[in-house]
């Protein structure tokens, strides 16, 4: 083999360079090309190979951009950095995102446990970001995008397998009413004719620009409120070759984590996401502006009867205080009829909302959709809470909606709740959580699980 020598090799996204771990059916070229460099295969790496053929070398390093166990590893890097012939610059300025270094802070920040200092991202003039409540929505918007100025694109964690690929009438993302497939082509995915309909993944994006970048975040992340952290389902996460050999689940969040800080940064005019974990989404929704804002909705129309099936019991919490429990047979309910984008359901009711304690999320004087509560894990999710021992002097009596988190122990038998705490979501610091402990949960009862502002 004929090896050529350069004067100087130039490597952007050096932070994709390889080294012998989950290759797959590149481990056999690796090898050659090692034997041919005089390397030992078992512990050298293409870093080595271009140290090695350039008498200079320039290397644009990203850590954070960093996906999965096959990279080169960041102290690699580190000991080229500490070498006395290095040079080590770091590069302040980024031309891509138009949202400049406040919104890159801001998705640096998102993905941090020190969330008390991170603000909500201020939208400036030139960068659209919104968190979409309906996937749907978020796809009908890209595709417009895409008419109006090109190069917009769908893309999401990997956290559904690819089985179109053998079945092209089936689909690989399907999230409610909304089927997705994967990119159909790797090479050149973002300038295929058809992409637009289509889903890329990290390994089909990293290193492209977009003006648009529509991002699907997979059931593989979610967020736990008690502990205020991210939290990876190891089993949802589909990339073998990104998880094999990964015995530290930390590892292999910092992987996960990286793809999505790397897609959050492709768009040059901006960027929108939908997050399929309902704890995830909630936590986002204290950052990040939503797309149904309430110059968005119609005035809706309320009826003192129920008129069409498009219309959801509308209670005062005054008036339906203690008749919660068979909801729809409360005296004095008026009914809203809500918008056509929206599928009725007959779990579903509104309220209206006082106060500013959860004004993150929903402006004071707000109606809210809220879902009845029947089972299932509350956790990280806001509900309207009924309980005696509440008394909130916005909604009236023993009302009161908050951001539910639990703590449990485990007792002889099964597993008991230790505390309760009903936290507000508030951009003023004087409202407290409402912790409630022990025998006192006893009278909690959770009446509906907030699904959406239906107006102001």
């Amino acid at each position: 083999m004929w090896l050529k020598r350069y004067d100087l090799l130039i490597i952007d996204e050096s932070h994709r360079l390889r080294q012998r771990v989950n290759l797959g059916a590149y481990f056999g070229a690796f090898d050659q090309n090692c034997k041919a460099l005089g390397f030992d295969k078992t512990t050298s790496s293409e870093l080595d190979w271009v140290l090695k053929q350039a008498n200079k070398s320039i290397f644009f390093y990203d850590e954070q951009q960093s996906i999965k166990p096959s990279d080169v590893s960041a102290s690699a890097f580190k000991n080229l950095r500490q070498k006395a012939d290095t040079r080590y610059e770091i590069l302040k300025t980024q031309f891509r995102v138009k949202g400049g270094a406040d919104y890159v802070k801001f998705i640096q920040g998102l993905f941090t446990e020190q969330h008390e200092t991170l603000k909500p991202y201020a939208h400036g003039l030139n960068y659209e970001s919104y968190l979409y409540e309906s996937l749907d929505d978020m796809v009908e918007d890209i595709k417009l995008k895409d008419q109006q100025f090109g190069l917009s694109r769908l893309v999401a964690g990997f956290a559904w397998q690819r089985i179109s690929n053998k079945d092209k009438s089936k689909f690989d993302i399907v999230i409610g009413d909304t089927k997705l497939q994967w990119n159909s082509l790797t090479v050149d995915w973002v300038n295929t004719p058809n992409a637009v309909n289509e889903v890329g993944c990290i390994h089909t994006i990293q290193g492209y620009d977009l003006n648009y970048t529509g991002v699907i975040f997979g059931p593989e992340i979610g967020y736990d409120p008690v502990s205020e952290k991210l939290i990876i389902y190891e089993n949802l996460y589909q990339d073998k070759n990104g998880k094999n050999t990964i015995k530290d689940i930390e590892v292999l969040k910092s992987y996960i984590v990286n793809i999505y800080k790397t897609i959050l940064l492709r768009g040059i005019n901006g960027t929108f996401i939908y997050v399929c974990d309902p704890a995830l989404r909630n936590h986002f929704k204290k950052f990040w502006r939503l797309k149904e804002t309430i110059a968005d909705v119609k005035p809706l129309n309320i009826h003192p009867n129920k008129i069409n099936e498009q219309c959801v019991p509308y209670y005062d919490l005054n008036i339906a205080a203690g008749s919660f429990s068979d909801y729809q047979q409360v005296e004095d309910v008026s009914y809203i009829e809500l918008p056509e984008s929206m599928k009725p359901n007959p779990d579903l009711f509104a309220c209206k909302v006082v106060g500013e304690s959860m004004n993150k999320i929903i402006p004071n004087g707000s109606i809210a959709l809220f879902k009845k509560y029947s089972a299932g894990s509350r956790n990280g999710l806001i509900c309207l809470v009924e309980s005696t021992n509440i008394y909130d002097k916005d909604l009236g009596g023993q009302y009161t909606i908050k951001e539910y988190r639990s703590k449990k122990v485990k007792t002889d038998e099964n597993w008991v709740h230790e505390e309760i705490t009903l936290h507000p979501l508030s951009t003023e610091a004087h409202f407290k959580p409402l912790v409630i402990r022990d025998e006192e949960t006893i009278d909690l009862k959770v009446i509906g699980i907030f699904e959406s502002v239906l107006a102001q």
